[in-house]
């Protein structure tokens, strides 16, 4: 195990709470190729009944290692959405005691609100990890359980931040690999939210032409106030060489397709579910396949290139953050916690500043 591997298991020993067995967990969770720190870490104190990964996320090797020790089902987020169909999950792995959803997404989103009244188990609450998933709770009026959210702690903003600029290395790499560059072109960034603003100050860190697609009035000003463009979605797709597709709420629809300019690269941040409507586009245009994770999508004329099947590219080179994912992971520790201990009312919620800003030094203490 590397130093980094190491490091990072001796700070969640450093911040993870007295053992608790009778609070069990269900996490939902990339398996990338890296070893499990951060399951390992929440056994230390509760017992995981069931690991849900990330279908576009999964690493073969690290899939047998975790398959070892926990639970592991592999679900589509349809699936998951379905009340009945993740009643009948969780009744199964977990027919007793305390429990909480650790999500990355909104997986449980959609049945949260009737799901607590099907349940054998008591859940005590949800954590959600990403600004997405927050989306995605945030449509609900009213949630019976309290959902502390990580997606806008100050302390999840370098991996956001990193992320953008890993983003941007995997997407030279995989245009590299078709024997193109970015340079000489436009590139557009759909959403100019935390991930999509690192990107756009990549590119333009690169001195790449870039604009920005932004509904929001606010991000938009924004935007501009750092120097780039504004540019609206159709003029961008018939004028773009690069698209980064940075919404987590579908960037592209399958009537965008046909206005694509030609020879254009499509990344996506995210998972293709959640970014681009892709139904039409498998099946009206040929697509053939022009490197391992580049395809090529032609009609009549019209051809454009799409990356890793329009999931997120960074995980082709295994989406590296460095220590700074700890501090996410490590939050999410403590807002299990803070759920557990405290008497946190239903509703949406945020782990209190003191208890980020002990996690913050605690972080410091050991990759300061």
């Amino acid at each position: 195990m590397t130093p980094l591997f190491m490091k990072a298991r001796h700070f969640f020993e450093d911040i993870c709470p007295a053992q608790d067995d009778t609070l069990k967990l269900v996490v939902v969770t990339h398996l990338l190729d890296t070893p499990p720190v951060f399951l390992d870490a929440l056994e230390q104190f509760c017992r995981v009944k069931m690991v849900l990964p990330k279908p576009k996320s999964i690493s073969r090797s690290t899939l047998e290692q975790v398959e070892q020790r926990f639970q592991v089902v592999i679900k589509k987020r349809s699936q998951i959405s379905s009340v009945e169909v993740i009643s009948a999950i969780l009744n199964e792995y977990v027919p007793e005691g305390d429990m909480i959803l650790v999500d990355i997404g909104g997986y449980f989103a959609s049945a949260l609100p009737q799901l607590p009244d099907r349940l054998k188990s008591n859940l005590l609450g949800v954590v959600e990890v990403t600004e997405n998933g927050l989306q995605r709770y945030l449509e609900h009026e009213q949630l019976p359980v309290p959902v502390l959210s990580v997606a806008r702690s100050p302390l999840k903003s370098p991996e956001d931040y990193l992320t953008g600029q890993s983003i941007v290395y995997s997407a030279e790499a995989l245009m590299r690999e078709c024997h193109q560059i970015m340079n000489g072109g436009n590139a557009v960034v759909f959403g100019y939210g935390k991930i999509g603003r690192s990107i756009a100050k990549a590119l333009h860190e690169k001195n790449i032409n870039t604009k920005v697609v932004e509904i929001d009035p606010i991000r938009a000003i924004e935007a501009r106030s750092r120097g780039f463009d504004l540019i609206n979605k159709e003029d961008a797709l018939q004028s773009s060489d690069v698209i980064f597709c940075a919404t987590g709420n579908q960037s592209l629809n399958n009537h965008d397709f046909n206005r694509i300019k030609n020879g254009a690269f499509i990344f996506s941040v995210t998972s293709s579910d959640d970014e681009l409507e892709l139904s039409r586009a498998d099946s009206n245009f040929s697509v053939s396949q022009e490197t391992q994770h580049i395809a090529r999508y032609e009609r009549l004329g019209q051809y454009f290139y799409l990356a890793n099947r329009g999931n997120a590219i960074n995980f082709i080179h295994n989406a590296e953050v460095g220590p700074y994912i700890y501090l996410v992971q490590g939050e999410v520790i403590k807002a299990i916690n803070h759920i557990r201990s405290q008497s946190v009312p239903a509703g949406l919620d945020q782990l209190p500043t003191p208890e980020r800003r002990d996690l913050a030094e605690r972080w410091l203490a050991h990759f300061g």
